[in-house]
């Protein structure tokens, strides 16, 4: 690779001047108004569709760059060849961006990444900071597409820092020609935190996880990581000394410790070169894509609108926006004369949601009953359905609940590429009380369909735990930790990590298993004679145990067990029944863990 000095210096003030001068000019036309309004477009390459209302050509080369963006991206992440396809909505303006992320309507918000059931979903204002001299747009989608390609489907925990300083790094990629990239370039955002003196310690970096940081820390980690991690990585010895360092975080080194250990320094030594860091002239680099591929033209198709409003009104309703947001695009939609029954499909999946069945029920009823085969009709019918049923208290309608099951069947037989679907069949068959394997070969298609869902993910990682299936829990249980902000819900995620590297079946000691299944199973292995745990756990995270030792027999010792988690699953509404997860110190075919629900 080539390299070349990259001073931004003369933009970082030149953004700064134009930033203070900047004045907003509202538009006398809403943002729902915007959206119904609008032309819409769907643009489609191989790997990525985006449905925009912005200018089609302009989108269509964003889709190309992406395209150049994954080739390029192999040489420094490993990712599955066949990742899932991601969809975009690239919103022409800051109006439409608002509306449809349900921000407020603040300049400064230009993008978000959505992680659904119903997969991973990109939204940004294409028209964006039009003083930056890059387009934020693409950056935004270039660093968030990073996160995407690193956390699905690997065992690899990055630290904070460097999972945040990559995606940086790459975001401001450029393309020349088709094979030819840069990579390296200071993003313009980070170049001013750096110019104002935001540069994070050097300790604080190290050990930051999220949600460990206060805003203004956070935006400086940003910036601080990009910086170490482009002195690491664009350089052959100290990237080799990068890898040295991430495979030490990886079997747990000090955060701390282990950077400078790896670069043979002590830390006093690195911090005083990471000091001067942020006085230094950033190189930037060109090189070749090693691969070259013939990157095919993404296709432009319009769209009716009717289609693309009722789009957009199903992602609203699925990121569970209020009722009232899309009562409100109904209203402006009907005006305009672009209602179409799978927009009243999403109104009344939204107002399920906030549980107004009746009212969802109604809205359904409303559509003509030739479109009632439909898929979005049978997903809206049995989502409203299936909420309305877990929302009860007492005992479910087995009989409704099997013809739920038979609807997601169908779902999943017309529309399997859809991991909701599979989600809610796996959540029908458990409380249906199928054996664990049958509904955990459901959930495990959710979960490679949505890799990033945080209650799919969950729910895969508390079975995977409790199956003790090494082989697979560290590819679902790394990505999931990335994602966590909650330090509880973290804590508990890495004492499952922890236990699952460290410990063999019931060998487990309470220092390695501080909370979660790990600490009961501590405190069971303690007792003696014959003693037996029973578990029951739902898709919700609710739970019950019950553990016994020195009983009369084994046999006594299992029907206490059991009495005593059936009690504790009635007085916790715990939707499955307990099954016997161990006797003595075996453990043995199970259906459960114990894992406190996440709060993310």
């Amino acid at each position: 690779m080539n390299n070349q000095k990259n001073r931004e210096s003369y933009w970082v003030k030149k953004c700064i001047l134009v930033g203070l001068g900047f004045v907003f000019l509202l538009s006398a036309c809403t943002s729902t108004e915007k959206l119904v309004s609008s032309d819409w477009y769907e643009i489609k390459s191989q790997h990525f569709r985006i449905v925009t209302n912005g200018n089609p050509k302009k989108v269509q080369k964003l889709a190309e760059d992406l395209e150049q963006f994954r080739i390029f991206s192999q040489k420094y992440i490993a990712f599955q060849s066949d990742q899932q396809s991601l969809t975009i909505y690239a919103l022409a303006d800051q109006l439409s961006f608002a509306r449809v992320n349900g921000s407020k309507n603040e300049r400064n918000v230009i993008g978000s990444f959505r992680n659904t059931s119903y997969g991973s979903f990109a939204l940004v204002n294409i028209r964006g900071n039009r003083y930056f001299p890059d387009n934020p747009a693409r950056k935004i989608l270039f660093h968030e597409y990073t996160h995407f390609l690193t956390y699905s489907r690997s065992s690899y925990n990055y630290p904070y820092w460097y999972s945040e300083g990559l995606a940086e790094s790459f975001s401001t990629v450029r393309f020349n020609g088709k094979n030819v990239f840069e990579v390296g370039r200071m993003p313009v955002d980070r170049a001013i935190s750096l110019s104002q003196l935001k540069q994070l310690p050097l300790k604080r970096l190290l050990e930051a996880t999220r949600g460990s940081l206060d805003e203004q820390e956070a935006e400086a980690l940003y910036a601080s990581g990009w910086m170490l991690t482009h002195w690491l990585l664009f350089d052959p010895e100290r990237k080799l000394a990068l890898e040295r360092y991430l495979k030490a975080y990886q079997t747990g080194a000090d955060s701390v410790t282990a950077l400078p250990n790896a670069l043979d320094m002590t830390f006093d030594e690195l911090e005083a070169q990471y000091q001067l860091l942020s006085k230094s002239d950033f190189v930037y680099f060109s090189g070749q894509i090693s691969e070259s591929r013939n990157i095919s033209s993404a296709l432009i198709k319009p769209m009716m609108r009717e289609t693309a409003i009722a789009e957009i009104a199903h992602f609203m309703a699925i990121t569970r926006q209020k009722p009232s947001v899309l009562q409100d695009f109904f209203k402006s939609a009907k005006q305009k004369g672009v209602v179409s029954p799978p927009l009243q499909a999403a109104l009344a999946i939204s107002e399920s949601q906030a549980g107004n069945f009746f009212l969802a029920k109604e809205i359904l009823k409303e559509v003509e009953k030739k479109y009632r085969r439909e898929s979005w009709y049978l997903e809206a019918d049995a989502k409203i359905s299936l909420t309305e049923a877990l929302a009860k208290n007492g005992e479910l309608d087995v009989n409704e609940i099997a013809s739920l099951r038979d609807q997601y069947v169908h779902l999943v037989n017309t529309q399997e590429h859809i991991p909701a679907y599979w989600h809610e069949l796996a959540i029908t068959m458990q409380l249906l009380g199928y054996p664990r394997e049958q509904y955990l070969e459901m959930l495990e298609q959710a979960y490679w369909r949505a890799p990033r869902d945080i209650n799919i993910a969950w729910w895969f990682v508390r079975e995977l735990y409790v199956s003790r299936d090494k082989k697979l829990f560290p590819y679902v249980a790394h990505p999931l930790l990335m994602q966590i902000y909650n330090k509880k819900s973290r804590a508990y995620l890495k004492s499952m990590i922890r236990e699952m590297e460290q410990e063999q079946e019931l060998n487990v000691t309470s220092e390695l298993t501080a909370g979660g299944l790990g600490e009961m199973l501590a405190e069971y292995h303690q007792l003696s004679g014959n003693k037996a745990l029973a578990l029951a756990i739902d898709y919700s995270g609710a739970y019950a145990v019950g553990y016994v030792g020195k009983s009369y027999s084994q046999a006594e010792a299992k029907n206490f067990a059991l009495k005593a988690c059936e009690e504790r699953r009635a007085n916790y509404s715990v939707r499955d029944a307990c099954t016997i997860y161990a006797e003595g110190n075996d453990i043995l075919d199970s259906a459960a863990a114990i894992i406190t629900p996440v709060i993310n």
